[in-house]
């Protein structure tokens, strides 16, 4: 490297000097031409100087030969040119203003402005917003597009469709609809806004932006567009939800006009058919993909026809085009494993994850959104904690959606402490999502103060709540009237509608505090359509408060069309029945170090093995409970005395946990289906208070966490 440092002194020391002494104007020219002659062997030594050299000992060299400035007019004719391109591809700013300088020294400018252009393109790659008059952002383009049309001056051209185009792709860049239906005006006047180049710009920002009407003129103005014109406006009203619409493009445009599908038209019809959920349209566009050419082979049309047969719950012809393509890469394995997810296949898509890993694509920020979605559906939290462990490996911890994904999966799996940790280390990049996450996780974990805290601690932030925030907060509150002011006052004044769920929080309340006539009033005057659960809520209430007259009341209201779920009673044991979900051969499980473990109900006629084994865990436990605790326990004594023919899953978990864990282990149970029963329930509570364990129980609607001898749903689930 001395060498060539050495070589480039010596290249500079030219005859140059010889020449600055003599004041022949001929002699002088002659310098020039020898450095001219020079340049092209002085800019690839530029190159060849690696950026770790002593820059003490070259850029001296170097200003000093650039900042003559009767070198400069010659060195930017269109051979030399292409340096100016490099500097901006490698991002130099600071030769770029090394080369920029001598141009300012001089006032010596080419007469065909090509140095500038280059310099102005330069300093906007070089993020030197400054020193560029055009500085790539949206909102400087138009200002520049302004003036332009502006300026009188007849020497000044007027914008091309280039320039137009531009202009609009700005304009939706920034959201600014009004901003661009002022340049629409102007290329009305101007003709051209018939050319098809501005003519796709307008039809992508009218589509883009909340303006179908627009973009369906603009394409309609012409009988006959391109096809571009017809994959923009149909992509556009896809993802704004205008299906109707986008159908209408498809039957009257695409379909009619019989030009040749490309593979943005594809990928446009296949969206459409996904976010419809229409199969039949789906095949057809499929088969007609097939039949056309071998345009599947791209990647992109592999990807959302497997997505379109995911979304329609077809997961064998998904699998097949799965498996039928070979280059597959991360987007196309995450696309199957929610299509997996979508159908409820949550063990297939463990198990299709795992033939990723040995295939050694590495997951992106979207495949830990489906795993751990996966982790939270299956209640697998040794499952969400490995993937974790290996976001954090591959560097994708930091993410904000798979930040809330993690919240949302250890919230759902019983760890909310994980949980709360997460949202903790999520201090700068917090948003909507992240907030209702952890509000929601506390209330489903019964810790209503903290989440009514979270709530307002989320309001000082600036964030404004939304639909799910306020199903997260109804929930954690404790009180009625607390709860009709979020309903009819805060939501108002946020301008969130209520919902189904809003409304079934109220009744919860309700219930909870024993005013069942309130809560049999407020469902009778609420313009709200009642699902099968809202009933089955209330007649939950009637039958734990014992008012089994208003129950019966209850179910004659209920419509005929809900008969199927909820039986109409007229008595006592009647409304029992109807409020008896709680299912007697359900089953539970829980996981201990690597393994799961499934329990169910036994019953005397399961066997006698069976119920022989699930007696003498439970006689166990309760003997255990019955010498530790200081004072007599009513249940624990009848069930001691009594002779029972069946024990519930969740006791039998519990019975088996209490003996096979570490003794400050917390234990975490997750039944199946129904709610858990009362008795169930009490054991929970004296287990938790004897062992001085957190016990965490879930049931088909709560997190009961049960800790020294207490319940987070302070007794009412």
């Amino acid at each position: 490297m001395d060498d060539l440092c050495l070589s480039f002194k010596c290249w500079t020391n030219i005859d140059c000097c010889n020449h600055r002494d003599q004041k022949c104007n001929s002699s002088f020219n002659g310098c020039v031409c020898v450095c001219q002659q020079k340049w092209c062997e002085f800019k690839y030594i530029i190159l060849l100087l690696p950026p770790v050299l002593n820059k003490d000992r070259w850029w001296f060299i170097v200003m000093s030969v650039l900042m003559w400035p009767p070198l400069f007019p010659m060195l930017f004719r269109q051979e030399n040119v292409k340096f100016l391109r490099y500097l901006g591809r490698t991002k130099n700013l600071e030769f770029s203003r090394v080369i920029h300088a001598p141009f300012i020294v001089s006032d010596q400018w080419s007469q065909d402005n090509t140095p500038d252009l280059n310099l102005i393109d330069v300093y906007s790659k070089c993020e030197a917003l400054g020193s560029a008059h055009h500085n790539g952002f949206a909102f400087e383009v138009v200002r520049l597009f302004k003036s332009m049309v502006s300026d009188h001056d007849e020497s000044c051209l007027p914008p091309n469709e280039y320039i137009s185009g531009l202009v609009l792709s700005s304009c939706l860049n920034i959201g600014y609809l009004s901003l661009g239906r002022q340049c629409h005006g102007y290329l009305l006047k101007s003709g051209l806004v018939f050319n098809q180049y501005v003519k796709a710009a307008l039809v992508s920002l009218y589509s883009m932006l909340p303006d179908v009407v627009g973009a369906m003129e603009v394409l309609l103005c012409n009988p006959v567009g391109l096809q571009l014109d017809n994959n923009l406006i149909l992509d556009g009203l896809v993802e704004k939800g205008y299906l109707g619409e986008a159908l209408i493009i498809l039957r009257r445009r695409i379909l009619a006009e019989n030009m040749a599908w490309d593979n943005a038209t594809y990928i446009g019809i296949f969206g459409l058919c996904a976010r419809l959920k229409d199969l039949n349209l789906g095949r057809q566009v499929h088969n007609k993909l097939l039949k056309s050419c071998d345009v599947e082979s791209d990647e992109s049309v592999c990807n959302v026809v497997i997505n379109m047969y995911g979304k329609c719950k077809e997961i064998v012809s998904a699998r097949k085009v799965f498996d039928r393509f070979e280059s597959r890469n991360v987007v196309i394995w995450t696309t199957m494993l929610a299509s997996y997810l979508e159908h409820g296949s949550f063990e297939e898509s463990l198990k299709l994850f795992s033939e990723m890993r040995h295939k050694d694509v590495v997951p992106n920020e979207s495949t830990f959104f489906v795993l751990l979605t996966v982790s939270s559906k299956l209640f697998s939290r040794r499952c969400g904690k490995l993937l974790h462990a290996l976001s954090v490996k591959t560097g994708f911890n930091g993410h904000k959606n798979v930040e809330n994904t993690l919240i949302d999966m250890y919230s759902r799996t019983g760890d909310i402490k994980a949980a709360e940790k997460v949202f903790l280390d999520m201090t700068n990049y917090r948003d909507i999502v992240t907030w209702n996450m952890m509000i929601c996780g506390y209330s489903l974990h019964g810790f209503g103060n903290e989440s009514l805290a979270l709530f307002k601690k989320m309001l000082k932030s600036g964030e404004d709540p939304n639909y799910e925030t306020f199903v997260g907060v109804l929930n954690a509150s404790g009180h009625v009237e607390e709860g009709l002011y979020y309903l009819y006052e805060l939501m108002k004044q946020k301008g969130v509608k209520p919902g189904l769920e809003h409304y079934m929080c109220i009744i919860n309340m309700l219930i909870k505090g024993g005013r069942l006539k309130e809560a049999l009033s407020f469902i009778v005057s609420t313009p709200s359509k009642w699902d099968a659960f809202a009933w089955s809520t209330f007649l939950t209430g009637c039958h734990a408060h014992g008012n089994y007259t208003l129950g019966i009341r209850a179910a004659e209201l209920i419509p005929d069309d809900m008969a199927t779920k909820v039986s109409k009673c007229c008595g006592v044991a009647q409304v029992r029945e109807v409020m008896e979900i709680r299912g007697e051969r359900g089953c539970s499980w829980m996981e201990i170090k690597d393994k799961t473990y499934v329990f169910a109900s036994v019953h005397k006629g399961d066997g006698d093995q069976k119920f022989v084994e699930g007696h003498k865990m439970m006689k166990v436990l309760l003997s255990c409970l019955q010498f530790f605790l200081k004072e007599p326990d009513a249940y624990v004594e009848d069930k001691l005395k009594g002779d029972y023919d069946s024990y519930h899953s969740e006791a039998l978990a519990i019975a088996y946990a209490i003996f096979e864990t570490h003794d400050m282990a917390p234990i975490c149970i997750i039944k199946a289906s129904g709610r858990i029963c009362s008795g169930c329930h009490h054991l929970m509570k004296l287990t938790s208070k004897v062992s001085k364990r957190l016990i965490t129980v879930r049931d088909a609607y709560h997190f009961h966490n049960f800790q020294d001898g207490h319940c987070s749903c302070a007794d009412y689930w």
